[in-house]
């Protein structure tokens, strides 16, 4: 729980030590919970549909600051503080800088995610591959998004390769596609490797789902790039 609201604002929330993505016990909650919130009583899909929301919460502020500076900060349970929510993570503080460069970002992230995906593979009934698949694509996610920041959308995929380039783990690489869009300018989506499993739930399809058709995905993501505003 945070503090009371002062002035009308919320108050501060309450962040919980990192190392409980490495606590079977409190990930068996996060599964658990994550299910009551999606209806679903299957532990291998709830775990998987966490992991879709926390992965990218978790990469998100050092994915931020690899792009800004060229060095991505430490993303190790033992590093880093998070707030959780129902379904994910809320909210992830890192820890120090890394070495600067992708190839070391890559290296870290070997390091860093391979226990959380262990310890939520046995919680979950999950293989570790399909874990890390959605983590690469988290990361395609992030660095995206940061560089449609920066106004440099086509940076994405030499900072992914870069990162990639590090990994041994990271597996498929970050994938990107370019789509044709408004006045024949192309829009830049993330090409999923993984599957959230967010079809088995009232969500339906992403836009990039990777169980569609090649025709169904491309014809999908044309419609969205050419009524996108951007």
């Amino acid at each position: 729980m945070g503090a009371a609201s002062t002035g009308g604002l919320p108050g501060p929330v309450a962040l919980l030590p990192g190392s409980l993505l490495l606590d079977e016990d409190w990930l068996s909650g996060q599964v658990r919970d994550t299910g009551t919130f999606y209806g679903c009583t299957e532990p291998r899909l709830n775990a998987t549909l966490w992991w879709y929301s926390a992965s990218a919460v978790l990469l998100g502020p050092s994915v931020h600051e690899y792009v800004l500076l060229g060095r991505a900060t430490s993303v190790r349970a033992q590093d880093v503080r998070l707030s959780p929510r129902r379904a994910g993570l809320e909210r992830v503080v890192p820890g120090p800088a890394l070495e600067p460069g992708g190839s070391a970002f890559g290296a870290h992230l070997d390091h860093a995610v391979a226990p959380m995906v262990d310890a939520l593979g046995r919680v979950g009934g999950v293989t570790p591959q399909s874990l890390w698949a959605i983590t690469s694509d988290s990361l395609a996610t992030r660095l995206l998004a940061e560089t449609q920041v920066t106004g440099a959308a086509d940076a994405a995929e030499r900072l992914a390769h870069d990162i990639a380039a590090g990994s041994l783990r990271l597996k498929p690489s970050p994938r990107f596609v370019r789509v044709p869009g408004r006045a024949g300018a192309s829009r830049t989506y993330v090409h999923r490797v993984s599957c959230c499993l967010l079809y088995r739930v009232p969500m339906g399809k992403c836009l990039s789902c990777p169980r569609q058709t090649p025709a169904e995905r491309a014809e999908r993501l044309q419609a969205h790039a050419r009524n996108s505003p951007y």
